[in-house]
């Protein structure tokens, strides 16, 4: 999984000039070993990033404030996702060090996305937000809407080799895997898939594969969607709606109701996103829905436990070695 995350945070980068001065390969070589780096293994190890403007997994604020569906429990939310990936830079470095490579990674956390993982609470029903809505309509705070990525520092193709195993870096999963790159660097075997699957074996997260969560995270809410219960609120909020001058039939597309611009919402998207939360709130839409989904996400767990359980144990223990890698 970390593997996969290595090409893709590097593949933007990979044809940028450096932003970090990288020396030339094959000085003292041999003294060096992957768990002794010459860099620091992290740029600032991420004690400046504002955490602050992290996603919430269960929102503080709206009509959904204090929700946690119960498949929550088996997600990686945002914060492990930066713990994991600030280990997995640290041991790259590391690594990269043994083969004569002085590469350092900004660290993880600049740049979060909306949601703190695939719940998505806050709008997961469609926004249930008030202040929010009173600023931005249907739109996402401005912070969330400028994200630029994490600049990764360009690599030589030598590097590329040694972290990657491989030619080049896969731009997206469109394009053919480049070919394995060689064997060895100046004489020192390459890795499994390189410095970055090193990180993955030191860390356990190769096979950390949140697939099945996700897809029963879609099931839920679907399947909730289609009970009585949540019919018959998304038929009551319809009406409310209605008494306000707009017709729409679902939540879902509520936003379509007039046009949006990101960043500079009309008046007109701000009316319709309050009146759309209020009568959430009048209808009480957003629990009702809550209730209906986390009573068949109970009954997946229970029919998906020794999967969801191998599952959450495997991030435990990831998240245990990447704070040993971080701390060591």
């Amino acid at each position: 999984m970390s593997t996969r995350r290595t090409a893709a945070r590097l593949a933007a980068a990979a044809a940028t000039a450096a932003l970090i001065t990288s020396c030339s390969a094959g000085h003292d070589t041999a003294e060096k070993t992957p768990g002794r780096p010459r860099t620091a293994p992290v740029a600032d190890a991420g004690s400046n990033i504002d955490k602050s403007a992290w996603p919430k997994a269960v929102p503080d604020t709206g009509l959904a404030k204090g929700l946690s569906l119960p498949l929550q429990a088996y997600m990686q939310t945002y914060e492990d996702t930066v713990t994991l990936d600030n280990a997995e830079r640290h041991l790259e470095t590391s690594c990269m060090a043994g083969y004569g490579f002085h590469v350092t990674f900004p660290p993880a956390g600049q740049t979060p996305p909306p949601s703190a993982d695939d719940a998505n609470m806050p709008r997961r029903y469609g926004i249930t937000d008030r202040a929010l809505a009173e600023k931005y309509g249907y739109g996402l705070p401005e912070e969330s809407q400028k994200q630029q990525g994490t600049r990764m520092p360009g690599l030589t193709q030598d590097q590329v080799e040694v972290l990657t195993g491989r030619t080049g870096i896969r731009g997206n999963l469109a394009d053919p895997a480049p070919k394995a790159a060689p064997g060895t660097y100046r004489g020192k075997q390459i890795h499994k898939d390189g410095c970055a699957g090193w990180a993955d074996d030191r860390l356990g997260t190769r096979d950390l594969d949140f697939s099945l969560v996700s897809e029963l995270d879609g099931r839920s809410l679907t399947r909730s969607r289609a009970t009585p219960a949540v019919q018959n609120a998304i038929t009551a909020w319809s009406t409310c709606m209605s008494t306000k001058g707009y017709t729409v039939a679902t939540p879902y597309d509520a936003d379509k109701v007039v046009p949006h611009v990101d960043m500079n919402p009309s008046q007109e998207e701000i009316n319709v996103a309050l009146a759309d939360i209020d009568c959430k709130k009048t209808t009480d839409l957003v629990r009702i829905w809550f209730d209906a989904e986390s009573t068949i996400q109970r009954q997946q767990i229970e029919d998906h436990r020794s999967e969801l359980d191998a599952l959450r144990a495997r991030n435990t223990d990831a998240l245990a070695a990447a704070k040993t890698a971080l701390n060591g």
